[in-house]
């Protein structure tokens, strides 16, 4: 009886101290079944790009966008099921964005996330830095300390189904009319063209 004491004394002294991993949480359970399918097993995303990457999102943006999902603020029809029958609570919820929050960023390539797709480079740094560095962060990361979530590392058929979303009022955006609707076509290509080019870059988030 006195073993699992002496075993975690020792540990101690050791500077190991037991630790739950992800994999093992109620989140990661929730993940495994109501998420797992269309968004990978390791939340890269999947069906080039119809479902996002997840992993390494801030928790706050995950627990907004699932509220929202189920509020019909944002509409998404692969999302309709999960809240039809009044699945997910608010811990529950609380627990699924721990869990995605708390896993590695996949590799671009490990997932088959684009590194590149056409559009003028220079002029979409430009506009990008102009218009979203400021809440996403110079290199896409995201903004520390904010819910404000990273653009790189990202599908690109996601993000620019996103930007069609945002113009199309399908989903809320702070600035939509300045970011959204006054931008031209090409403006947005030349920024996206940018974002998914950063996938070369080493990533973190």
């Amino acid at each position: 009886m006195r073993r699992l004491p002496l075993l975690l004394l020792l540990l101690g002294l050791m500077g190991s101290p037991v630790q739950v991993q992800a994999g093992d949480s109620v989140g990661a359970e929730l993940y495994n079944k109501e998420c797992a399918g269309c968004h990978g097993t390791a939340a890269g995303g999947g069906k080039d790009g119809e479902y996002p990457r997840l992993a390494g999102l801030p928790k706050g943006y995950i627990v907004q966008q699932l509220k929202d999902f189920r509020d019909r603020k944002r509409r998404n029809k692969p999302m309709l099921p999960i809240f039809k029958t009044g699945r997910l609570s608010a811990d529950q919820i609380s627990a699924l964005a721990d869990h995605l929050n708390a896993l590695p960023v996949p590799a671009p390539e490990q997932v088959g996330i684009p590194v590149a797709v056409e559009g003028d480079l220079e002029w979409g740094e430009e506009l990008y830095v102009r218009d979203c560095a400021l809440c996403h962060g110079v290199a896409g990361e995201g903004k520390a300390g904010t819910d404000n979530p990273p653009l790189r590392a990202q599908w690109p058929a996601y993000l620019k189904r996103q930007v069609g979303d945002f113009r199309g009022e399908r989903r809320g955006h702070e600035y939509r009319d300045a970011l959204f609707l006054e931008a031209e076509p090409d403006e947005l290509e030349a920024v996206l063209a940018w974002l998914v080019q950063l996938n070369r870059q080493p990533h973190g988030g």
